[in-house]
């Protein structure tokens, strides 16, 4: 099923969808903004949907053959253009698939859907061959570019198009709509909706993984052993984290959020708003040993991590640090 009840958040996408079509104001070319895993393949299908139900744009039935095609990826009017290099949409393919293909008439139906994933991999010649189909559209026809980024196509295609940015979904609107969907406890939505950052299809593939949920156990254990082992074995805990974590700022994620439940259960051992759930015990222990100001210093320290990274500092250099900072938060024992 595509549907926009599919996809979590992203309110204001829909609103505006749905009072283009219920006031028959569809616009002929649209710009979805957002990073992947924001839903905007979801909302298009969605969208094409609308237009082709045979029974209730509105509220598309599903069970119509238009709607059943579309889901099914075969409704010949609606077309979603494909690409052989992973990382780059040639001329020929938006010639072939787009700018031919929409001056056939819809086979059914009032409209022609074209849907370009990934339309920022558009070569400049690619996108100035859209461009002539956008600046003068056949009345039926609908355009879809779905991109990461804005800034990688031309303007003269961006102000042809109405802009549709996708926003992180809010957090607790994200771990309620992952309780809900998948009967995961409070304690993994949580957890998935902070590292996921707001962007829902992350925090799903998060919530349905056994290696994100060991992945966290193991990175919880790795920062409360700090206070008992030596500097000397920082190496070794750097070596497991960058396994662990091939984007490193998931990993400062993660001390921040360590760092958080700690400083709240110090102040307030009964909380129930730890990130960590089900680790409550080993948080309360390590709680008692922290010293405020150091970890302060610590969460300072992971700021600055966050800056030699992005400076391209020696990532072990830099980790090091952190760490060191880290493991001189709490008292040992």
């Amino acid at each position: 099923m595509h549907d926009f009840s599919d996809v979590i958040g992203q309110d204001a996408v829909k609103e505006h969808l749905l009072r283009a079509v219920e006031s028959d104001r569809v616009s002929h070319a649209y710009l979805l903004i957002g990073e992947n895993g924001m839903g905007k393949e979801e909302i298009a299908d969605a969208f094409a949907k609308m237009l082709l139900c045979e029974k209730n744009p509105l509220h598309p039935c599903g069970v119509c053959h238009a709607c059943v095609q579309v889901d099914a990826g075969t409704h010949p009017d609606a077309v979603h253009v494909t690409h052989e290099k992973p990382n780059s949409i040639g001329v020929d393919e938006v010639r072939d698939q787009l700018a031919a293909e929409i001056m056939i008439r819809p086979f059914s139906g009032k409209r022609r859907i074209f849907i370009v994933p990934d339309a920022e991999k558009m070569t400049q010649q690619a996108q100035n061959a859209l461009l002539k189909t956008i600046e003068e559209p056949p009345d039926y026809a609908v355009i879809l570019l779905l991109t990461e980024s804005e800034e990688a196509l031309l303007e003269t295609v961006r102000s042809r198009c109405v802009k549709l940015k996708f926003r992180p979904v809010p957090k607790e609107v994200l771990t309620r709509a992952l309780m809900e969907r998948f009967g995961v406890s409070r304690g993994e939505a949580v957890l998935a909706a902070e590292f996921a950052r707001g962007v829902a299809g992350r925090a799903k593939e998060m919530v349905l993984s056994v290696e994100f949920r060991q992945r966290c156990e193991e990175t919880l254990s790795l920062l409360f052993s700090l206070p008992e082992e030596g500097a000397e074995k920082i190496p070794g805990d750097i070596s497991k984290i960058e396994e662990w974590y091939p984007d490193l700022m998931d990993f400062l994620d993660f001390v921040r959020m360590y760092f958080r439940d700690l400083l709240l259960l110090k102040s307030d051992p009964r909380s129930k708003n730890v990130i960590f759930a089900g680790n409550e015990e080993r948080l309360i222990q390590a709680s008692r040993d922290l010293s405020p100001e150091r970890a302060g210093k610590a969460l300072e320290e992971t700021e600055r991590t966050v800056d030699r990274l992005r400076a391209n500092v020696n990532a072990d250099l830099s980790l090091a640090l952190l760490l060191e900072a880290v493991r001189m938060s709490r008292t040992k024992g």
